[in-house]
């Protein structure tokens, strides 16, 4: 737990002091999800809660660093699962005209609405009592919200308390011109 805050904490300097460096590449944002999907899919081991996939089995290549797009949904993955009892969790892609949009849907505990401003701000917490139930350190969601800037894109939460949390990103899809390069 000690080593993923360091680890968070690190990250974050990083990228507010502009020396993150991004490896983008081409990317198959395809597997990239399902692979990210699979490595979550431990966390609701046993808990009977599901966990999809729905999308276009064809998605464009984006030029992004996948690394860093694989910790945005490994951190939304986990906090749909820290924070989800029963049913469960689907993960949706769609291409846009510019864009391609990932949600991370759970069924879970949600959010009061005057919060949904203040989620992604470094150590927020939306239980700030001793006893709060779920974990977390307040830095995955800030996280987030720096690597999918870095990548031109933009992240916004919608939720309902008692009903759940839907996370959504966007990252632009290349130009033509780009992709002939």
């Amino acid at each position: 737990h000690l080593l993923r805050l360091i680890d968070d904490v690190l990250d974050l300097s990083q990228v507010e002091a502009s020396r993150l460096p991004l490896a983008k590449e081409k990317v198959a944002l395809a597997p990239l999800v399902r692979d990210s999907v699979e490595t979550a899919r431990s966390l609701l081991r046993d808990r009977g809660l599901y966990l999809r996939v729905e999308g276009p089995e064809s998605i464009p290549s984006l030029y992004a660093d996948p690394t860093r797009i694989r910790q945005v949904l490994l951190n939304l993955l986990t906090n749909a699962a820290r924070f989800t009892e029963s049913g469960g969790i689907t993960v949706r892609v769609q291409v846009r005209e510019e864009e391609v949009q990932v949600s991370v849907e759970d069924t879970g505990v949600g959010i009061p609405a005057e919060q949904l401003q203040d989620i992604f701000g470094e150590f927020h917490q939306v239980d700030t009592s001793l006893r709060r139930r779920y974990g977390g350190t307040g830095l995955g969601l800030a996280i987030c919200r720096e690597f999918v800037s870095l990548h031109d894109g933009r992240i916004w939460a919608e939720s309902e308390v008692g009903k759940g949390s839907v996370f959504h990103f966007t990252l632009p899809l290349p130009s033509a011109a780009v992709v002939r390069r």
